[in-house]
C-alpha cells in the first residue's frame, strides 16, 4: 500500500503530539519533588477550622494527656491526617505514622501564609492554620492521600514555563524535521525546473527513489519528462545540423554552375542568374550560421583560449562598423578601447561582438553608441541603438534561433533582414566564456555583455 502524502501528514501530526507528550512526561520524572498550590474552597476551609476546633475540644477535655496522645485519637488518624508543624522540627507532630513516608518538608514554603490547597505527587495538604496549643505555636495542616495518578500529576506540577518550553521546542523540532523531509523533493524539483528553463537539458530532480508518495512519483515523472524533452531537442538540433551539412554540397555545386552560366548568359537571363547566385550565397551564409550555432549548442566546437588585447580585438570590428554606417547614412560612436588583456577565443568573441554591433546598426535610425569599460574583473560592452526597441515580454526571446521580435524591428529601405541567428550565436559564444548578455529598452535597444577577464579553466571541447 502506498504511503500517500495525506496519510503521512496525518500520521506525522499525531506522532508529533504523542512524542511531545512523551517528552513532557519523561522530563517530569527527572525533576525533584515539587508542589503546586491553589486557593482553598470554602467547604475545605470550613473543614480545616472544624479540625482545629475538634482538636481544641480534645485538649480541654483531656488536659492531662499529651498532645501526641490526643493526635493519635482515632478521629484524627483516619482519612484526614493532621500535621502540626513547629519552628523546631523536633517538636513537629503527626497524627498517623503513615505520614512519615511523605516529604512534609515541602510544606515549609507555605508556612505563615493564607490557607491553601497544596498538591504534591504523593499527598495533598490543606493549610496552614495557626494554632496555640500547650504554650506552643504550631501550623496546622490536614493531609490527604493524593488519589491522582503519579504520571499526570507530575506533569501538572511542573512549572508552566517548563511545560510551555518543552511543548514549543518538541513541536518545533519535529515539525521542522517533517517540513524538511517534505520540502527537500520540492526544492529539488524547483532547482531542476529552473535549470531546465535556462536550457540545461541534462537537469534532473533526482528525488529519492525510495519515496512512494505523490512527491516521489512527481519526481520520477519530472525526470521522465526531462529525459524525453532532452532527447527531442537534441534530435531536432542534430537533424537541423545534419540537414544543413548535407545541403552544403549541392549548394556549392549550384553556386559553381550558376557562376559558369552567368559568365555566358546575356540580357534578362543574366539578371535572373545573378539573382539566383545572390540568393544561393545568402543561403550558404545561413547554413554556416546554423552549423556554427549547432556546434556551440552541442559543445563540439573547438575553443582555443589565449590572452587577447581587448583594443586589438575590437578595433577591426568597430572600423568595419564605421565604414558600413557611412554607407547607410548612420553614425557609430565608440568610447576609448581598454588595453587590458582578456582570456578568450578570438574567433568566437569576434563573431559574437560583430553580430551584436551589426544587429544594432541594422535597426538604428541614425546612431549606435558603443561603450567599453573594465568593471572589477569583467569586461563590459554596451551597444545601444536609437531604433524602435523591443516589447518587454519579448526581450528574453531575442536569442532564440529564427525568432523575430516584431515588425518594428524589421529593416526598412529594402534592406535584407537576417535569419534570427546572429544573437543566438552571440549568446552561446559568450556563455562559452562564462559571461552573460542582457537586453534592455532605453531609447532603443541596449545590449550589455559581461565577460570575465580570466576564465576558470581553459576549455577544449
Amino acid at each position: 500500500m502506498k504511503r500517500f502524502l495525506a496519510i503521512k501528514v496525518f500520521l506525522w501530526f499525531w506522532l508529533t503530539v504523542i512524542s511531545t507528550l512523551a517528552i513532557l512526561v519523561s522530563v517530569s520524572f527527572l525533576q525533584p519533588d515539587v508542589l503546586a498550590s491553589k486557593d482553598i474552597s470554602p467547604p475545605m476551609l470550613k473543614n480545616l477550622f472544624h479540625v482545629k476546633k475538634s482538636l481544641d475540644k480534645h485538649i480541654q477535655r483531656n488536659p492531662d494527656k499529651s498532645l501526641e496522645e490526643i493526635l493519635s485519637h482515632r478521629r484524627h488518624g483516619k482519612r484526614s491526617k493532621i500535621y502540626l508543624k513547629h519552628d523546631d522540627p523536633e517538636k513537629s507532630l503527626i497524627s498517623n505514622p503513615d505520614l512519615n513516608q511523605f516529604d512534609l518538608a515541602l510544606l515549609n514554603f507555605s508556612v505563615g501564609g493564607e490557607p491553601k490547597v497544596i498538591n504534591t505527587d504523593r499527598y495533598r495538604a490543606y493549610g496552614p492554620l495557626s494554632v496555640h496549643i500547650q504554650q506552643n505555636d504550631y501550623q496546622l495542616f490536614m493531609i490527604l492521600d493524593n488519589r491522582e495518578g503519579d504520571l499526570f500529576l507530575k506533569v501538572r506540577l511542573m512549572p508552566r514555563w517548563m511545560k510551555l518550553s518543552i511543548l514549543l521546542l518538541a513541536s518545533l523540532v519535529l515539525s521542522y524535521w517533517f517540513a524538511m523531509g517534505l520540502l527537500k523533493p520540492i526544492k529539488q524539483l524547483q532547482k531542476a525546473a529552473s535549470q531546465l528553463a535556462q536550457g540545461k537539458l541534462s537537469a534532473r530532480a533526482e528525488v529519492d527513489k525510495t519515496r512512494q508518495d505523490e512527491l516521489g512519483q512527481l519526481g520520477k515523472d519530472f525526470d521522465i519528462m526531462a529525459s524525453q524533452l532532452e532527447t527531442q531537442v537534441l534530435s531536432q538540433k542534430r537533424l537541423l545540423a545534419d540537414i544543413s551539412h548535407e545541403l552544403r554540397s549541392p549548394l556549392t555545386r549550384l553556386q559553381m554552375a550558376t557562376g559558369i552560366a552567368s559568365g555566358k548568359a546575356t540580357g534578362e537571363l543574366g539578371n535572373y542568374l545573378q539573382r539566383i547566385e545572390k540568393e544561393s550565397h545568402l543561403l550558404d551564409h545561413m547554413l554556416s550560421d546554423i552549423l556554427q550555432l549547432s556546434r556551440l549548442e552541442s559543445g563540439t566546437s573547438c575553443v582555443e583560449m589565449q590572452p587577447l588585447c581587448i583594443a586589438e580585438l575590437l578595433e577591426p570590428i568597430f572600423s568595419d562598423a564605421q565604414f558600413e554606417s557611412q554607407q547607410l547614412n548612420k553614425q557609430v560612436i565608440t568610447s576609448e578601447l581598454p588595453e587590458k588583456l582578456l582570456v578568450g577565443d578570438t574567433i568566437l568573441l569576434n563573431r559574437a561582438i560583430e553580430n551584436i554591433v551589426r544587429n544594432a546598426l541594422k535597426y538604428a535610425k541614425k546612431t549606435v553608441a558603443i561603450q567599453c569599460k573594465i568593471a572589477g574583473e569583467q569586461f563590459v560592452l554596451q551597444v545601444s541603438d536609437d531604433g524602435p526597441g523591443v516589447n518587454e515580454d519579448m526581450l528574453d526571446k531575442l536569442c532564440i534561433p529564427f525568432y523575430r521580435a516584431s515588425q518594428s524591428r524589421t529593416p526598412i529601405n529594402n534592406q535584407k533582414g537576417g535569419f534570427g541567428l546572429g544573437l543566438a550565436i552571440a549568446q552561446h559564444a559568450i556563455k562559452v566564456h562564462h559571461g552573460h548578455i542582457l537586453f534592455q529598452n532605453n531609447q532603443g535597444l541596449d545590449v550589455t555583455v559581461r565577460i570575465p577577464l580570466q576564465q576558470p579553466h581553459v576549455l577544449q571541447q
